[in-house]
């Protein structure tokens, strides 16, 4: 039997992998286990192990509990398939070592006539040059979806997140929003300004992987028959229909104070301009951000 495919699919924070990952989740020819993010190479290059044994334990942990008083037998198999599947996970992090042989295996368990296995982790968008080629080359057949969004929209979305895990209350939210924004100027939201960087990772994934292994798809795009049609070409399958209507993770509400939006469009220049040279078409929302701030 052939190997089925291997997606990676990854890019910033907030840029869509989660509904995409709902959607080949649920496509009759892809096998995808209950855990989304498997954070597989970033623990072993940066020997990040326990970060992600915790938060995988913690997926196991608050699905048992739930179980608890879930009567509903729909809900009760897809907690009971995730509470397994994160155990099953976390037992191959809890070796502290590289083990493709055992990550394949994990990605593969279950797997009947599905042509298309994957591992949807943004964070591999931060990864060095040469791990990312060691990925492209992990078998025969690899590919990789890269989501990118508007950058200003990113980081506003990514803010608005950040200001519902911190905060107390959801009164808080519309202030903590704001602050985390202007901490970004001041050097205190590092992980932010990472996730915002799309130079770096088209940069190195284009040296990495080969051409005909690597998508890149706009968030703007995404919502349509036209793209998932695309993507379904680029992994072998065929489309099926999509919930568009559907928001997957929908951040909460909460305004830019004026001049953020400006102030934040000249921070990430770079990043408009790079990518405006680097497509031939790139998506209205992203030309209007640059026609408004000049």
């Amino acid at each position: 039997m052939t190997a089925p495919t291997l997606l990676f699919c990854i890019g910033a924070t907030k840029a869509g992998t989660s509904w995409l990952h709902r959607y080949i989740s649920a496509h009759p020819r892809c096998h995808m286990r209950g855990i989304k993010e498997l954070h597989y190479f970033d623990s072993v290059e940066f020997n990040d192990y326990g970060t992600w044994i915790a938060d995988v334990e913690g997926r196991r942990d608050n699905n048992l509990t739930q179980l608890l008083t879930e009567e509903d037998p729909q809900i009760r198999r897809a907690k009971t398939r995730v509470a397994e599947d994160a155990e099953a996970w976390a037992g191959v992090l809890r070796q502290h070592r590289q083990d493709d042989a055992a990550y394949l295996a994990y990605l593969h368990g279950g797997l009947g006539d599905e042509s298309v296995v994957g591992d949807f982790t943004p964070a591999y968008a931060l990864l060095p040059l040469a791990r990312l080629r060691e990925m492209a080359e992990l078998q025969p057949e690899v590919r990789f979806v890269y989501l990118l969004r508007d950058p200003v929209d990113r980081v506003w979305s990514h803010c608005r997140m950040m200001a519902k895990r911190r905060a107390n209350k959801p009164s808080e939210i519309q202030r903590r929003s704001v602050n985390i924004m202007r901490r970004i100027y001041k050097g205190k939201e590092p992980e932010i300004v990472r996730r915002s960087d799309y130079i770096g990772p088209l940069e190195r994934l284009r040296e990495a992987v080969a051409p005909e292994q690597l998508k890149v798809v706009f968030y703007e795009d995404l919502f349509t028959d036209a793209a998932i049609a695309d993507i379904c070409a680029f992994l072998g399958i065929d489309p099926v229909p999509a919930e568009f209507g559907r928001r997957v993770l929908r951040g909460p509400e909460a305004q830019m104070e004026p001049g953020q939006f400006e102030e934040m469009r000249a921070f990430l220049a770079p990043q408009y301009d790079y990518v405006a040279g680097a497509f031939e078409r790139i998506p209205a929302r992203w030309t209007l951000d640059m026609e408004a701030a000049q």
